[in-house]
């Protein structure tokens, strides 16, 4: 028999809470931690693109569980503010500079970039601040957002550009038609270019190389709108960096016992 929207929901929500995203080491297949592996050289053979998107946890929150934007910044309120009050007091100092800095004011939506900071970005650029001393690295931030701007530019919503998925994507939550010829052409050929040769770089765009000193990052922002910026968000970076050890704690915040106090708010107003 089939399952009611209320009860697909219910259903997701109740699987997720079974699921963690941290990263476990410490056992013979991963002894230990992989950022301790990169400064210790021991993938300087490897030449690394790595980005992410300006709005990666609004998948998470907005397409999975089919929450509004209004009821994302509740979720992100809740969760972020129950956690942050378990920081250790020598550590609120940085999660208080983070709401200085933040990219955006809007309460529910600084706790939503900040669950992007420290679960997406941040650790992506650890990874490449420790790789650059070894082999070159380069670095994309996706600001582009799809047609849904209820999940903006979420969590893989470069996948379609990156694989050419022009059928899927006509009819997809994350970019629906939003999906300029001028963008597909550009990410192909220079994804292309680095799995070719090591050098994303195109005739029309120098995509300089990553490094601790010179965060150079690609920002795709939209058809016309592709440049290189230097230290792209970099104050926000500084001020989660410290924190990131939090992550496999915090996560236990990030669960769906929030998202059906939201779902259950909803249907009482209904």
């Amino acid at each position: 028999m089939a399952l009611s929207e209320e009860e697909l929901q219910k259903a997701y929500v109740q699987a997720v809470s079974k699921f963690t995203s941290c990263p476990y080491y410490g056992t013979e297949v991963l002894p230990e931690a992989p950022i301790e592996l990169y400064k210790k050289g021991l993938a300087k053979h490897i030449t690394i693109m790595a980005g992410s998107t300006a709005d990666e946890a609004r998948l998470f929150m907005g397409e999975g569980p089919s929450l509004n934007l209004e009821e994302q910044k509740i979720f992100a309120k809740r969760a972020v503010g129950d956690a942050a009050k378990c920081l250790k007091e020598e550590d609120k100092k940085y999660y208080e500079e983070f709401w200085r800095v933040c990219r955006t004011q809007e309460p529910g939506l600084i706790e939503t970039e900040f669950i992007n900071e420290l679960m997406f970005r941040v650790p992506m650029l650890q990874q490449l601040d420790a790789q650059s001393a070894f082999n070159k690295t380069f670095c994309y931030y996706w600001s582009y957002p799809g047609s849904n701007a209820e999940i903006g530019a979420a969590h893989s919503v470069e996948l379609l550009f990156v694989f050419n998925l022009r059928g899927v994507g006509t009819s997809s939550a994350f970019n629906g038609t939003n999906i300029p010829e001028e963008i597909f052409e550009a990410v192909q050929q220079t994804w292309t270019n680095f799995a070719r040769c090591g050098d994303p770089s195109t005739d029309s765009i120098e995509w300089k190389a990553y490094s601790a000193n010179e965060q150079n990052i690609l920002d795709i922002a939209g058809p016309g709108d592709l440049r290189i910026k230097r230290n792209l968000l970099a104050e926000q970076y500084k001020a989660v960096l410290p924190l990131v050890g939090y992550y496999q704690f915090m996560d236990k915040y990030f669960t769906p016992h929030y998202l059906l106090d939201v779902v259950a708010a909803r249907g009482q107003k209904s």
